[in-house]
């Protein structure tokens, strides 16, 4: 078996074994909590529940509230067009809050607050010390690695649709997105301070390749939600909101 069908059986079966598990829950009115794996923020545990920054607090919020769910992975982008079909009761961790989505979802109170996020930046790539991000943006020839239908707050998404600088739209993991950068596919990408220095820890590069680097204006960062279809009751939602403690 050559790597490209392997990968491909192995894409086959982790979606038949997610719908096997979205479909028991539902059989069992059980809410689909979805996930991907995405440390320090979700760390998937060996009995297939997560851990982390905001899948920690989610879980402990279903489990307050004594609302029954059960844990499913799926990427970033099946999570969210499940949310959008609406056809079963399922919730996803760490979603910021965007018009657009609140327009097919409803979102609990915030799990967590990200701090400021950051840049991570090429070696060579020519960013003046305390630039602005429209600076940044406006370099001439930068190239931003960013993620398909992905939100990176406010700020960030208001300026790239203002200033359009020269992008590369990836739907890989953030592993595969750093890979890029350190082959100069791109310039920079954006991410929490929480998971760059992971990202780079782990990713078994050289350090040189990367630095880290906070735009002077960057604000702090968003606030991250689970998002939940329509079909998952009020009265569910202000149940887990109760169990939410975040401030």
């Amino acid at each position: 078996m050559n790597k490209k069908t392997l990968l491909q059986f192995c894409t086959m079966a982790m979606l038949a074994a997610t719908a096997s598990s979205q479909a028991q829950a539902q059989a069992d009115n059980k809410i689909v909590l979805n996930y991907n794996v995405r440390p320090p923020y979700i760390v998937e545990e060996p009995d297939g529940s997560a851990s982390g920054l905001t899948a920690g607090p989610a879980a402990n919020a279903f489990k307050t509230a004594g609302v029954a769910f059960t844990w499913a992975k799926a990427a970033p982008n099946r999570q969210l067009a499940m949310v959008q079909e609406n056809t079963q009761k399922t919730c996803a961790i760490g979603w910021y809050k965007t018009e657009e989505r609140e327009g097919f979802a409803k979102f609990s109170k915030a799990l967590y607050r990200d701090k400021p996020t950051v840049m991570i930046v090429s070696s060579g790539s020519k960013i003046k010390d305390n630039a602005k991000l429209e600076e940044i943006l406006t370099t001439p020839g930068i190239k931003v690695l960013i993620k398909e239908k992905f939100s990176y707050g406010h700020h960030i998404d208001a300026a790239l649709a203002k200033l359009k600088p020269q992008t590369v739209v990836s739907n890989g993991t953030n592993t595969q997105m750093l890979q890029l950068i350190a082959a100069k596919s791109a310039d920079l990408m954006f991410a929490a301070p929480e998971e760059a220095n992971y990202l780079i820890e782990q990713s078994n590069m050289a350090k040189d390749k990367f630095s880290l680097f906070k735009a002077s204006d960057m604000p702090d960062g968003g606030e991250r939600y689970l998002i939940c279809s329509k079909n998952v009751p009020d009265e569910v939602m202000a149940k887990l909101n109760k169990g939410i403690s975040f401030k």
